[in-house]
């Protein structure tokens, strides 16, 4: 009896457990959950770094995209956005204007959200990265 009963307790505790999965707190699920690796190869072999960024305050996929249209030295087509957790990335050619700048510029035209790095990896860092596999 004493084990069947510890099956039943084990088995509905399991049960009740909740799913692995990102919270949206950290910095890696902000960058997971708009992670392209097409896109990183791309920015690799092209010589772009990659901005990760968080978005704070209302989120409209569009107008981020929109916005990023705006920004000097911004591949367009490597912007990627998730509402859950509010993130964005994209590819930027640092020689055409820094991630801070490009990111200020992509603030000025969202005034009522906050968008702010929290990863970027270098062209130098993408290309090391390529090479090592």
């Amino acid at each position: 009896m004493r084990a069947w009963w510890a099956r039943c307790c084990g088995a509905a505790l399991l049960a009740l457990a909740p799913t692995a999965w990102g919270c949206g707190v950290c910095v890696e699920d902000k960058v997971a959950a708009t992670y392209d690796y097409a896109v990183v190869q791309k920015a690799a072999a092209t010589g772009k770094a990659m901005v990760y960024c968080e978005v704070k305050g209302p989120f409209d996929a569009r107008r981020l995209r929109n916005a990023a249209r705006q920004v000097r030295g911004l591949d367009t087509a490597s912007v990627r956005v998730s509402p859950q957790p509010a993130a964005m990335s994209f590819a930027l050619d640092t020689a055409q204007q820094s991630p801070q700048s490009a990111v200020a510029a992509l603030q000025k035209a969202l005034p009522d959200s906050r968008v702010a790095i929290v990863r970027l990896i270098t062209a130098g860092e993408l290309a090391a990265n390529a090479a090592g596999h």
